[in-house]
């Protein structure tokens, strides 16, 4: 008697689901993870008009940073010194108002050199980011 036959929309989704876990486990950031808001603007302080933003918005509605939680990317435990940290995309929920903050994500060894992901052995010798070009939209 042959082997029953499994559906291939099965095996289909394994392969899929297989290779998007591995291309999230070497990117950067694997995961979300959640970090309050007021955390994300020391982060993020270098642009003073996301910032005043995000001020006015906890303002008129009321609210203080510290309490509001924002889900962002985090780097993996493959990343050597960055493991767990949080990195853009950001969303937070103010009240009733989503902010999403993105943009560029720099990556630095010891000696302050610019890496890649494409780098051999990046997540061991990152040990610094920054994030600059910072774009936001309100919903």
């Amino acid at each position: 008697m042959p082997a029953p036959r499994l559906p291939l929309r099965l095996p289909l989704r394994l392969l899929l689901g297989t290779a998007l876990l591995l291309v999230m486990g070497f990117g950067p950031a694997s995961a979300g993870g959640s970090i309050p808001l007021d955390e994300v603007m020391e982060q993020l302080k270098g642009d003073s008009k996301l910032i005043a933003e995000l001020n006015a918005e906890l303002e008129a509605q009321n609210l203080n940073a510290q309490d509001v939680i924002c889900s962002g990317s985090r780097f993996g435990n493959q990343w050597e010194h960055l493991g767990g940290a949080r990195a853009i995309p950001y969303e937070c929920l103010l009240g009733n108002r989503t902010i999403e903050i993105d943009g560029e994500l720099h990556l630095y060894d010891k000696d302050g050199k610019e890496l890649t992901l494409d780098d051999d052995g990046a997540p061991q010798k990152v040990v610094d980011y920054k994030q600059t070009n910072l774009k936001w939209s309100w919903q």
